[in-house]
């Protein structure tokens, strides 16, 4: 059984967002986030902050696409709660290190559109 604690609505993506998606990188801000940011962000609104702390093995739902999280950052659910925001890195290099607002997780990531709603599930 799973449980959800977090749920979001994508709102827009950025106009360089995609490229950084297609290349496994998922910078998510919720609003308000500096101008300089919006180009390279999805953009979301929270239905309320997080009723959990983020773990590895947690799952992250774009839509009905799965992501399934190997590492948080320290910072991670800090700036989640107070800004919306975490970065996503997909099957990233072994030899690179987790940032300290930064998820790692496996499986596929596509671009989401304006209305998917964003999942974070304790697996």
């Amino acid at each position: 059984m799973s449980d959800l604690y977090y749920q979001s609505t994508i709102l827009r993506v950025g106009d360089e967002a995609a490229d950084l998606i297609n290349g496994g990188v998922l910078i998510l801000f919720g609003e308000p986030l500096p101008g300089d940011l919006e180009s390279l962000s999805v953009v979301h609104r929270p239905a309320d902050t997080p009723a959990q702390e983020i773990r590895p093995g947690d799952e992250l739902w774009l839509g009905e696409t799965r992501l399934t999280l190997t590492a948080v950052g320290g910072r991670a659910q800090e700036n989640l709660t107070t800004l919306g925001h975490v970065v996503v890195y997909v099957a990233p290099d072994p030899a690179a290190g987790l940032l300290p607002g930064a998820l790692h997780a496996d499986g596929p990531l596509e671009v989401p559109e304006p209305g998917t709603e964003l999942r974070l599930v304790r697996a």
